[in-house]
């Protein structure tokens, strides 16, 4: 009698098996990578990462009646959170930080920031967290614009005859304590060389203190062309006629 062990079809499927168990060992470490990858890229989706941007600080505050001094234009935000999200919003910041100033009398306040605009997902540390300005009431005045010019830049052997500008008045906003520092407004003159003949250039213009120095206020406009008219030393003006006869 055959018994089945004996037979041709036991024999294949002990063969099919041998081939099949040979394939499994081959490619083991490809169908293990390959079931493995859906989980790396799963874990890197969802890994915590950290970034520092630096943004613009936003100030909540009626500047139709009050000025703000001491704040800085930007702050560092770091973002803290899954991945994806952190580099998203670091690359597009698109979120603000916010200083809020409502309702503060005028005077020196310490003031808390806070962000706006964030994924709920994401922590974020300001640096600094808390700033300190000074909040003065606004005011706007006007005042004349005379011509400022360095004498050493005038060519030895010459001397400026006559100045003029464009610009005769501008408004000057600012705090109203800077605002009453201001002694002058001058069209500063800036030349590259000395000069021996008349010239015509931009000057900025500039609110200066009884000392001299620079008063922290915004000036419109902000610059003007001056001419510089320049004869010799030797040089007499000419008389004019009428004033000729009035002195006979």
């Amino acid at each position: 009698m055959k018994h089945f062990y004996d037979s041709k079809t036991f024999a294949l499927i002990v063969s099919f098996l041998i081939v099949m168990g040979l394939f499994f060992m081959v490619h083991d470490d490809k169908l293990g990578n390959t079931y493995h990858t859906p989980s790396q890229t799963s874990r890197k989706i969802s890994a915590v990462t950290r970034k520092t941007v630096e943004v613009p600080l936003q100030l909540n505050v009626n500047s139709d009646h009050y000025f703000v001094i001491g704040y800085p234009d930007k702050v560092k935000v770091t973002l803290q959170g899954p991945a994806a999200l952190v580099t998203t919003t670091a690359n597009t910041q698109n979120f603000k930080v916010n200083a809020n100033l409502v309702g503060l009398t005028p005077g020196k306040h310490v003031v808390k920031l806070q962000p706006a605009g964030l994924n709920s997902e994401i922590n974020a540390k300001i640096n600094p967290d808390k700033i300190k300005i000074n909040l003065q009431k606004r005011a706007t005045k006007t005042y004349a614009v005379k011509p400022a010019y360095d004498k050493n830049q005038i060519a030895t052997g010459h001397h400026v005859v006559k100045t003029s500008q464009q610009v005769q008045q501008v408004h000057i906003t600012g705090p109203i304590d800077e605002i009453e520092r201001i002694k002058q407004v001058v069209a500063q003159v800036n030349l590259q060389k000395p000069i021996n003949k008349t010239t015509l250039t931009t000057a900025v213009i500039d609110a200066q203190d009884l000392h001299g120095k620079t008063v922290n206020v915004v000036i419109s406009p902000s610059t003007t062309k001056v001419k510089l008219e320049i004869a010799k030393d030797d040089q007499t003006t000419e008389v004019p006629k009428q004033a000729e006869k009035n002195e006979q």
